[in-house]
C-alpha cells in the first residue's frame, strides 16, 4: 500500500501569480489518479465579492494550473445553515489538496474556532493530503496572527490575535 503525501505549503501573497502555477501543479501531481482539490473560502467569506473571488480561484486552477477545483462553501460557519456547513466540511475532509488564500486571518480564525476545520487540516498532515495556505490564510497557522483588516481598514491599534 502506498501512503499519500503529507504536505504543508506556506506561500506569501501572489498565490495565483503566473509564477505560482508550477508549484500548485507539482503539489497536486503528487497524488495518484485525479486528486480532489478544494478552495477553503473562509478567509474571504466576509467580503461582498466572495462569490467573485471563488469564481476567480476556480478559473485560475482550471485554466492556469490545469486542474478542476471546487469551493468548500464555508464563507460563514457560525450561524450558517447546518447542512451547508456539513457539506463544506465534507468537501475539505475528502479533498487531497486544500487551498486557502486571501482575506482576513482573524475572520477565518473566528469562524474556524470550535469547529472541526483545524482538526481536518491536522489529519491531512497525519494521514495524507496537501494543505496550501497563502496570504491571509498563511497567517492563521501560527500561535498568533496580526489582525490585518482591523489595523489597516478600521484603524485599530496594532496587536496580536491568538491563532
Amino acid at each position: 500500500m502506498t501512503s499519500l503525501p503529507r504536505l504543508l505549503t506556506i506561500m506569501g501573497s501572489g498565490e495565483t501569480a503566473p509564477t505560482m502555477m508550477k508549484h500548485h501543479r507539482e503539489l497536486i501531481a503528487r497524488f495518484p489518479g485525479t486528486p480532489k482539490a478544494v478552495v477553503l473560502d473562509t478567509p474571504y467569506g466576509f467580503q461582498e465579492n466572495a462569490p467573485e473571488l471563488a469564481a476567480k480561484a476556480v478559473e485560475y486552477f482550471r485554466k492556469s494550473v490545469g486542474y478542476n477545483i471546487e469551493i468548500a462553501g464555508l464563507t460563514q460557519i457560525h450561524g450558517a445553515d447546518t447542512l451547508v456547513v456539513e457539506q463544506g466540511l465534507s468537501r475539505i475532509r475528502q479533498a487531497d489538496y486544500v487551498f486557502a488564500g486571501p482575506g482576513s486571518p482573524t475572520y477565518a480564525l473566528r469562524q474556524w474556532t470550535g469547529t472541526t476545520v483545524p482538526e481536518i487540516m491536522r489529519s491531512k498532515m497525519r494521514t495524507g493530503g496537501a494543505v496550501t495556505f497563502a496570504s491571509a490564510a498563511a497567517l492563521t497557522l501560527g500561535r498568533y496572527t496580526v489582525p490585518v483588516y482591523e489595523i489597516y481598514k478600521v484603524g485599530s491599534e496594532p496587536s496580536w490575535f491568538e491563532g
